[in-house]
């Protein structure tokens, strides 16, 4: 095992390597893209001087950082793993707003599950990737525009009742429920062109958000479930992807949800089974359930 150090990443010394080790891992390269764009700091390196052995990258602070774990097959995962969790942990503890952090992991990686487990992180809950290729839909009439910041409440009531429900049906426990926050208001509006919603009548029936080909979150309002809206406002979500030239959407469904079949319908087939792993740093302030009358 060759000596190494957990560095800050540096553009012009770590992206062209980080970029040949995961020549053959298009959606990690995806992840570690996006991640780069939106803060570089948000990436520490293991290098045995120049040469890199592994990266971890997360997508920003906030109340549940998703972390990216790579390490080149040809070192010790769990010794340069756990490394590198041990710094990106100690960036965690020093922010105020992080709760706790989730890895998403391929569920035949036993070595970073090692690496995961033997830092304390649990599993969490399962999800399929799923993926599809294909020319768009016809345009559907329907009412589709760009988030605004006055959305910001009410997105956050169809998001987390619509999630709270989801996780209720499927047994997915601790259950939770996150109140709206002001430093997620703030967030949402530097990323609104990414964000949309869905109106009838005037009233929001559906929210979503798009990260480069990945439809990251959607969801139905729960008075408005079971009327095709999903269907048709999944639909423009492929579209708009399409529409900024990539060839592939991707979305990550939770095992157990009805939703898997609804994708499977417009065209989406299951690629990959992650496993989620969590570990908490603070006290949790999500709520048990929805206030009442929420």
């Amino acid at each position: 095992m060759p000596p190494f150090l957990i560095h800050k990443y540096i553009p012009l010394r770590d992206k062209a390597q980080i970029e040949r080790l995961l020549l053959h891992n298009n959606d990690l390269l995806k992840i570690f893209c996006q991640d780069e764009e939106t803060n570089k700091n948000n990436i520490l390196v293991a290098l045995n001087k120049d040469t890199l052995l592994g990266f971890l990258s997360f997508n920003g602070f906030g109340r549940k950082p998703q972390a990216t774990l790579f390490v080149s097959n040809e070192y010790d995962a769990v010794d340069i793993g756990s490394k590198l969790i041990e710094e990106y942990e100690k960036m965690l503890i020093h922010n105020e707003t992080v709760e706790h952090t989730v890895f998403n992991v391929l569920s035949g990686d036993v070595e970073l599950i090692t690496v995961l487990e033997r830092n304390n992180y649990r599993k969490y809950f399962t999800s399929y990737i799923m993926e599809r290729i294909g020319d768009p839909f016809p345009p559907a009439d329907i009412l589709v525009r760009n988030y605004e910041e006055n959305d910001y409440l009410e997105w956050d009531r169809v998001c987390e009742l619509a999630f709270y429900h989801m996780r209720q049906r499927i047994g997915m426990y601790p259950s939770f429920f996150y109140t709206p926050v002001e430093w997620e208001r703030e967030q949402f509006a530097k990323n609104k062109d990414n964000m949309f919603v869905m109106t009838v009548d005037g009233t929001i029936v559906a929210i979503g958000k798009i990260a480069g080909n990945k439809i990251s979150i959607v969801a139905i309002s729960i008075e408005h479930q079971s009327r095709g809206y999903g269907r048709s406002f999944v639909k423009f979500l492929v579209n708009e992807i399409i529409s900024r030239g990539e060839e592939k959407v991707i979305l990550e469904v939770v095992k157990g949800n009805f939703a898997k079949a609804l994708y499977e319908s417009l065209g989406f087939k299951e690629t990959e089974i992650h496993h989620n792993y969590i570990k908490y740093f603070r006290p949790d302030t999500r709520l048990i359930a929805p206030p009442e009358n929420y």
